[in-house]
């Protein structure tokens, strides 16, 4: 179930239609398309069922007084509804949401979150209006909206098994780098082993590793590091959450610094680490999306669809 502000006079107020016929509606239809997700498995509603119209009879923002006094009709169409998961697009869904059952989410911190809120997941978007573009791009509201198909996914399949194993190599850089940086985000570990993938590649001319690389909503994602498999080969890791993020670390006797047996691996590891590993998430993603091969990637997605769980071609460095 997705939640808009209001009816737009150009889209749902005139088509009768929620996210039809107007800019914003055609930006929402196109990044549904992007990931695959059909109108036809949604319930579209709006926190505030009328348009509040300015002096001008242009679009205004509802007010505070308006979006509670829709409320109780909102929560009506979600008792009836019963969706598993509600998206709200925009701060007024997201406000609105709170006046059914409270909770503090606010759009910059909540944005591409799940939350557990009134018995189902609480997931906050941007508006797709050209205004909240400003905010947030629309390459990124697409990471947005694969980040709702793949909790789709694990809402109508349940969890699939995952097989195989992390490569020892790939265990030990792992370990290294949790050892070296403190707490580190499981996002972090992604995105440094791809810079220190591409770093030695850069060096020495061939792969580390050989580790497998996919471009996910959010950059570089090494399947060696999926997170069950990484449980099995590191038993005592130390697994945690802040805010959202989820955080990995080691216990200080646990890393052997001599199973790495190249000094030039070690070298190239506490490098990166040292250049990125007390960078924030957002840093360390910027860097990344930097490289060439990432950059190859986003100039393709400019003319073409996103390429999400496409290879990573480290060929592509010079």
């Amino acid at each position: 179930m997705f939640i808009g502000e209001a009816p737009g006079r150009l889209g749902a107020d005139a088509t009768e239609m929620p996210f039809h016929g107007d800019r914003a509606g055609d930006n929402f239809e196109e990044l549904l398309d992007c990931v695959g997700i059909s109108r036809a498995e949604l319930f579209i509603t709006n926190a505030v069922l009328c348009n509040p119209k300015d002096d001008k009879g242009n679009n205004a923002t509802p007010n505070t007084e308006e979006v509670r006094n829709c409320s109780s009709f909102l929560k009506e169409q979600i008792d009836l509804v019963d969706p598993y998961i509600v998206v709200t697009l925009g701060s007024s869904a997201l406000k609105a949401t709170s006046y059914i059952q409270s909770h503090d989410l606010t759009l910059q911190k909540a944005v591409q979150t799940k939350n557990t809120w009134y018995g189902r997941l609480l997931i906050p978007f941007y508006h797709p209006g050209q205004r909240a573009m400003l905010h947030r791009s629309f390459a990124n509201q697409r990471s947005d909206y694969q980040f709702l198909l793949e909790e789709i996914r694990r809402f109508t399949t349940g969890k699939r098994p995952v097989y195989g194993k992390t490569k020892p190599i790939v265990t030990d850089i792992a370990k290294m780098i949790l050892a070296l940086n403190g707490g580190t985000s499981y996002f972090a570990l992604h995105k440094l082993f791809y810079l220190i993938e591409l770093s030695f590649l850069e060096k020495f001319g061939t792969r580390l590793t050989g580790a497998y690389f996919i471009r996910q909503k959010n950059g570089p994602y090494c399947t060696d590091l999926h997170l069950t498999k990484l449980k099995r080969a590191i038993q005592n890791l130390q697994i945690g959450k802040k805010g959202a993020a989820v955080m990995l670390g080691l216990p200080k006797t646990l890393f052997d610094e001599g199973r790495l047996p190249k000094e030039e691996t070690k070298f190239i590891v506490q490098k990166v680490v040292e250049e990125f590993g007390n960078k924030t998430d957002a840093q360390i993603k910027k860097r990344v999306y930097l490289t060439k091969p990432m950059k190859k990637i986003l100039k393709h997605e400019q003319k073409n669809n996103p390429m999400y769980n496409a290879p990573i071609r480290f060929d592509l460095v010079d």
